[in-house]
C-alpha cells in the first residue's frame, strides 16, 4: 500500500495505465498449477493477499481510472519432489483481470537443491495472461524467466527446452517431458502469441543481489523478448536484495524497438536499455529507501494483425 500510495500522491503523473511490481511479492501456501483455469482463479482470490491486491488496485483506480496493478505471487512446493508456482496477477478496480503461471523454467529451477519447477500444458496456451489496457492495447504477462522463453516465438534454439524437466500428463502422473512434448508446448505458446499479438510485455522478476548484476538479464532476457515480439516495449520490475539502484537510470530492465537481428548476436547482444522518463524513491518509517518507482511514457503502436 505504501508503494501504491506513493504513486497516487504524485498528482503530476497523469493517466497511468499500468503499475508493475516484482515477482514473488506475495506467497501462497498451496500450489495451484495442477488446477484448471477457473479453479486457479478461485484459488488466487481466496488468500488474504488477494484482498490486499484488490484494495491497492481500487486505490490506484480512484486516481487513475482503468489502471492495472500487476504483482508477482509465488506458491510453496507441492512436495519434496515437486516444485510450486511462480505467478503474475493483474488487478483492476478490485477485480482479478488476468494471471499467468511462469511457462519457461530456468536451469536452476529444475536442477538444484529445490524441488524441480513443473510445467503444465495449460501454461503455454492460457489467454488469461493477455490483459487489456485502456484503449484496447494488449499486455503480455511474463513470469520472470518467461522473458527468455518468449524468444522461442522466433525459433526453439532461443529457449532453454532442456530446463523443462518435469511435467504432468492428463491422467495426473508426473514424468520427464520428451523432446516431442516440449516442442508441442512451444507450438501452443507460439499459437497463443500469434492469436493475441501483444503491444507491451510486463515481466515480474524475482530479484538480484544488487544493482549491476542484472546486465545479462537486460541483454538476453528483456531486450531479447522485445526483439522476438516485434520490437514492442518489454519492461521488468525486480527486487534488489542489498540496495536499490542509485538512480532511475541504473538497472533499468526495459527495452523497446529492439530489432530481430539482436537475437543472432549471441553473447555480443547489447543492452538496448529503454530510459525511464521520471522516477522517485519511497522510504520506510525510518527514512530508509525501500522502493524505486520509474515512469515510462510509451507511444504504443498496435501489434494487432502483425506477424510475430
Amino acid at each position: 500500500m505504501r508503494i501504491v500510495e506513493g504513486l497516487v500522491d504524485r498528482r503530476d503523473w497523469h493517466s497511468v495505465d499500468a503499475m508493475l511490481l516484482p515477482g514473488g511479492f506475495f506467497r501462497l501456501r498451496k500450489a495451484i498449477g495442477a488446477l484448471g483455469e477457473n479453479d486457479r482463479r478461485s484459488a488466487l482470490l481466496a488468500p488474504k493477499a488477494a484482498g490486499l491486491c484488490a484494495e491497492a488496485s481500487r486505490l490506484l483506480d480512484a486516481q487513475h481510472p482503468g489502471a492495472v496493478l500487476i504483482i508477482g505471487v509465488d506458491a510453496d512446493p507441492v512436495s519434496r519432489k515437486i516444485g510450486g508456482d511462480q505467478l503474475v496477477t493483474a488487478w483492476q478496480a478490485g477485480d482479478l483481470v488476468g494471471f499467468a503461471r511462469k511457462t519457461f523454467p530456468s536451469h536452476g529451477d529444475t536442477h538444484g537443491k529445490q524441488p524441480p519447477y513443473p510445467v503444465f500444458d495449460l501454461d503455454f496456451a492460457s489467454p488469461a495472461r493477455i490483459v487489456a489496457l485502456r484503449g484496447g492495447r494488449r499486455v503480455l504477462l511474463l513470469g520472470c524467466y518467461d522473458a527468455f522463453g518468449t524468444r522461442s516465438v522466433v525459433h526453439s534454439r532461443f529457449a532453454d527446452l532442456v530446463a523443462m524437466r518435469l511435467a504432468r500428463d492428463r491422467p495426473g502422473g508426473w514424468h520427464k517431458p520428451s523432446l516431442a512434448l516440449r516442442r508441442s508446448f512451444l507450438t501452443r505458446w507460439r499459437a497463443l502469441i500469434r492469436a493475441h499479438p501483444p503491444d507491451l510485455a510486463l515481466c515480474a522478476i524475482h530479484g538480484f543481489k544488487r544493482p549491476g548484476m542484472d546486465g545479462y538479464w537486460q541483454r538476453h532476457g528483456i531486450a531479447g523478448a522485445s526483439a522476438a515480439l516485434g520490437g514492442i516495449p518489454v519492461i521488468g520490475a525486480s527486487h534488489f536484495n542489498k540496495a536499490l539502484p542509485a538512480s532511475i537510470h541504473r538497472s533499468v530492465l526495459a527495452a523497446s524497438g529492439v530489432p530481430l537481428a539482436h537475437l543472432e548476436l549471441g553473447p555480443h547482444r547489447p543492452m538496448q536499455a529503454l530510459a525511464p522518463h521520471e522516477g522517485f524513491t519511497i522510504a520506510d518509517d525510518d527514512g530508509e529507501p525501500v522502493a524505486l518507482i520509474r515512469r515510462f511514457d510509451l507511444a504504443l503502436r498496435a501489434n494487432h494483425g502483425r506477424n510475430i
